[in-house]
């Protein structure tokens, strides 16, 4: 992936505060260099959203085909190993709300509010105006307005509606995560729960300024309104409450979702920012995971974005909020792909959305992409009160002690605690004489330009520039002038032009590297394109450290560093002992227990083939001498003795067969007679 650090999400004076029981904030130092953006590699048409936290990767990665999802495992699966991580596919995920038991409640789960809309038709008479006048390029052409034809009923509301500025393209946020979302989803850590409220809104954010916001189908509508994050408030405890009081962070087992978000609406800091919303760890009622007061493009309706306050049973109300819940019907934690739907689907409502009417048209089934949020209700909004909260996109950001955009200074998070001599807290220099900062200018002393001629730069042989010195009447330093032509500089070359030309060139040649072992080292010239390259004379050794055909030179020797097959073989080799190979077998558990069962199965396998087939082997013989004239089994032994015929004289009519080597007291038996 090719990715870059991410501008513009988090404002100008942006910052974070854990809030203690007593409401008391103390500030959260944040990283802001570990929110990227970029695209996959080689594939243009992609885009990501990425976020390191101590090397642990959480991303969104958008392909035109697919969208993948990476987050830590540790929030969806018990006792997970904290660099443990979870990667899916868009399309592979089941909503909570898409379950059967809940489809039917599928409006309530993320369900929107209409208070005190009520208006009179004088209120409504700007919704007359014919928004042609505006052009898709946010610049509106009013010159040519006329009370006659479709600009009729303008009145009072035109000079309102009039007033849309198409350079005020962000919404102002403030994120406010209670004492459940901390401990659950943030793990009970403050720069977690942060870092994952931001990653959530960067996300969000690409919905909103990727989308047209037009009216018909046939017109066409502008982009780029997004968000911007102001402030964001960690409850790090339960805020202790009298037995009359409430508080929407306060130690309670269930909350009605409309109440816990009327009194999270009385927060009076809320009328600084476009919208505030509430993250909360609640299981609420019939599984609602959102819930947000919808916004009115009527000038005096309240509700959503840029409303003014409303008085409701003896309180005030501030009705540009919404909440989310972290946590589904089945109390389980909703994935990252699920609570930026539902973050969205709120910010939705604010904007002035509605709920979709159930025609195909605008409500499609999930299999062609689900539900879609208002788009011609939304730009209607925008258009009368977005000029009144919305802001001008800033890159700059104040604390990171890098001076951008409109500021003045920048002393980073010494500047954000207020005690920086020179700059403020809002990067601004201070106004009891300070005319320039310390942190950021190096010809700056004690908020006072140096000097003239005091040295800021040291000469520079490598760009032949000579010393620069402060002028006394900028805090920057100047451009040195540059060294005269013939000024040795490095690698033996000279200075021509302002420029370090090398040896070789000076010599009218071309440098190049020798590409034998002896010569490797060496400074080598040639001098042609297509002439062999040759050493210098005299010789010149080139420094450690330089590259060579092999490597890199180390005291005039080119060592390798690219290795073959069988020194890698043995550098693997005597790199092994115990605790890596027991690392190995715990690392790699499944694969151990397949190869230990292979090397015990296999020499047994071929014992147990080998008894089996001579087993066989026997039966088989047993069976055809059973079925054989042989009286003799083929497995027994048969000993024969072999004597030759003797030959006895016949006595009478019979002849007499002599046995020889009887034993003594042997029975006599008469011999065989003959029969003639």
């Amino acid at each position: 992936m090719v990715l870059n650090r991410r501008s513009g999400l988090l404002g100008p004076h942006f910052n974070a505060y854990a809030v203690d029981g007593n409401g008391v904030e103390k500030r959260i130092d944040i990283d802001h260099d570990g929110f990227l953006e970029g695209r996959v590699y080689g594939e243009q048409s992609s885009e990501v959203t990425a976020h390191l936290e101590d090397g642990r990767l959480t991303a969104t990665i958008h392909t035109p085909d697919e969208s993948y999802h990476i987050e830590p495992s540790w929030r969806h699966i018990p006792n997970a190993d904290p660099d443990d991580l979870i990667v899916y596919r868009a399309s592979d995920v089941l909503h909570s709300w898409d379950d059967p038991e809940v489809v039917g409640r599928k409006q309530k789960l993320m369900d929107y509010i209409k208070e005190g809309n009520e208006t009179t038709d004088a209120d409504d008479e700007w919704e007359s105006v014919d928004e042609s006048s505006f052009d898709h390029q946010w610049t509106p052409s009013f010159n040519n307005a006329s009370l006659d034809g479709p600009h009729r009923r303008v009145k009072r509301q035109q000079a309102e509606a009039y007033n849309f500025n198409g350079d005020k393209t962000r919404c102002p946020l403030l994120l406010v995560a209670d004492y459940r979302f901390f401990k659950e989803m943030g793990g009970s850590n403050y720069k977690s729960t942060v870092n994952y409220l931001i990653s959530l809104i960067d996300r969000v954010d690409k919905i909103y300024e990727n989308t047209e916001w037009r009216d018909q189908s046939d017109n066409g509508g502008f982009r780029g309104m997004g968000f911007v994050i102001k402030k964001i408030l960690v409850h790090q405890e339960w805020t202790p409450v009298s037995s009359t009081q409430v508080h929407y962070n306060m130690q309670k087992d269930s909350w009605d979702v409309r109440n816990l978000l009327e009194v999270f609406s009385r927060e009076y800091s809320h009328k600084d920012y476009c919208l505030a919303h509430l993250f909360t760890d609640i299981k609420f009622e019939g599984g609602i995971l959102g819930l947000a007061y919808v916004g009115s493009p009527r000038r005096n309706s309240v509700g959503g974005i840029c409303t003014p306050e409303y008085f409701k049973n003896g309180h005030t109300l501030y009705l540009n909020s919404g909440l989310s819940s972290s946590r589904n019907h089945y109390g389980q934690r909703v994935i990252t792909r699920e609570a930026d739907l539902v973050t969205a689907h709120e910010f939705g409502h604010n904007w002035g959305s509605e709920h979709d009417p159930d025609r195909p048209e605008c409500s499609p089934g999930a299999s062609q992409g689900g539900s879609y949020l208002i788009l011609r209700a939304i730009r209607s909004v925008l258009v009368a009160k977005s000029s009144r909260c919305f802001t001008e996109p800033e890159e700059s950001y104040c604390g990171n002690q890098r001076v951008e955009g409109q500021e003045e200074c920048d002393a980073g998070l010494v500047g954000q605690d207020d005690v920086d001599a020179c700059c403020d807290k809002h990067c601004q220099l201070r106004t009891t004489g300070a005319k320039c900062s310390d942190k950021n200018s190096p010809c700056c002393q004690n908020c006072q330009y140096m000097n003239m001629n005091v040295k800021c730069r040291e000469a520079q042989r490598a760009t032949c520039e000579k010393v620069s010195r402060c002028t006394g009447t900028s805090a920057t330093c100047p451009k040195a002038e540059s060294m005269p032509d013939g000024t040795p500089c490095i690698e033996k070359g000279e200075c021509k032009d302002g420029k370090c030309l090398p040896y070789c060139e000076v010599q009218h040649m071309q440098s190049c590297m020798c590409d034998t072992i002896e010569n490797a080292c060496k400074r080598c010239c040639r001098k042609n394109l297509n002439d062999t390259c040759f050493p210098i004379k005299p010789v010149d050794i080139l420094p450690s450290g330089t590259p060579c055909i092999h490597g890199f030179c180390n005291e005039g020797k080119c060592e390798k560093t690219v290795q073959d097959v069988v020194e890698r073989f043995w550098d693997i080799i005597e790199d092994i002992n115990m605790n890596t190979v027991l690392m190995f077998l715990r690392d790699n558990i499944v694969g151990t227990v397949l190869v230990v069962s292979v090397l015990i199965w296999l020499p047994a396998s071929c014992v147990f083939s080998l008894v089996d087939r001579r087993v066989r082997s026997n039966y088989e013989k047993y069976v055809r001498w059973y079925y054989s004239t042989e009286l003799i089994h083929p497995n027994d032994s048969v000993k024969v003795i072999v004597s030759k015929r003797t030959r006895v004289p016949n006595s009478g009519t019979h002849h007499n067969l002599d046995v020889r080597h009887r034993p003594e007291g042997a029975e006599t038996r008469p011999p065989l007679s003959t029969p003639h």
